[in-house]
């Protein structure tokens, strides 16, 4: 727009000049004619290569980040990088047990491995190795012969079961609780464990009237 504007003004400045010094007569010469032709288009040359400089101008003043948004962008990056790391602690029978650094994402198999391994006492039956890590959980290993069967899914509450590590056949001696439903539990605790009885609500298909039922015989402790 800078250049056509500017053309206009000088192909006006031209004509006007030569308006004023000569004759129609003279004007009528082809030789004159020839000349004005040339000047013109040697100022649209001038004009145009004006324009492409300016207009490149403007485009890098453009596309140029400012370094308040480098600055932005760089602390969104720390941000994301600060949430996505989770702590676990895993204990019992693993070779280096201890608090570790994971990412979120990461699964039980990931914490066995970082703390060095199972020992070879190791019982892992009540373990699910691909369920996802939960910042701040406690994962215990039990050895061989540590507890009884019954007590790794019930781990002395009194003899309830506790639905963050319950096997499929023990949900299903819940009032209520069928193979769909206690598969729903598990498909549940494999992205989150339970924080509260209450929470089993969430589960597809368990309402009040099945909760009311089953609310004295679960637990989320160990």
């Amino acid at each position: 727009m800078f250049v056509i504007k500017n053309f206009v003004f000088f192909a006006e400045i031209m004509y006007n000049t030569y308006n004023g010094i000569f004759s129609e007569d003279f004007m009528n010469n082809s030789i004159y004619k020839k000349g004005l032709a040339v000047v013109l288009i040697i100022a649209l040359i001038v004009m145009a290569t004006l324009g492409i400089k300016l207009s490149v101008k403007e485009n890098k003043i453009m596309y140029t980040s400012s370094p308040d948004m480098t600055n932005n962008d760089t602390n969104l990056d720390n941000a994301e990088e600060e949430l996505s790391c989770i702590y676990v602690d895993i204990d019992g029978a693993v070779n280096n047990p201890g608090v570790y650094e994971f990412t979120e994402g990461d699964r039980v198999i990931d914490a066995i491995d970082k703390a060095g391994g199972l020992k070879d006492t190791a019982y892992t039956k009540n373990i699910n190795k691909a369920r996802k890590l939960v910042d701040g959980e406690k994962i215990y290993i039990f050895d061989e012969g540590e507890y009884t069967l019954q007590d790794l899914y019930n781990d002395g509450n009194e003899g309830k079961i506790n639905i963050n590590t319950a096997t499929k056949d023990n949900l299903m001696s819940l009032p209520g609780i069928g193979e769909v439903y206690a598969q729903r539990i598990i498909d549940y605790r494999n992205g989150k464990l339970f924080s509260s009885i209450e929470e089993i609500k969430e589960v597809q298909g368990i309402g009040d009237k099945i909760f009311e039922k089953i609310k004295d015989s679960i637990t989320i402790n160990n």
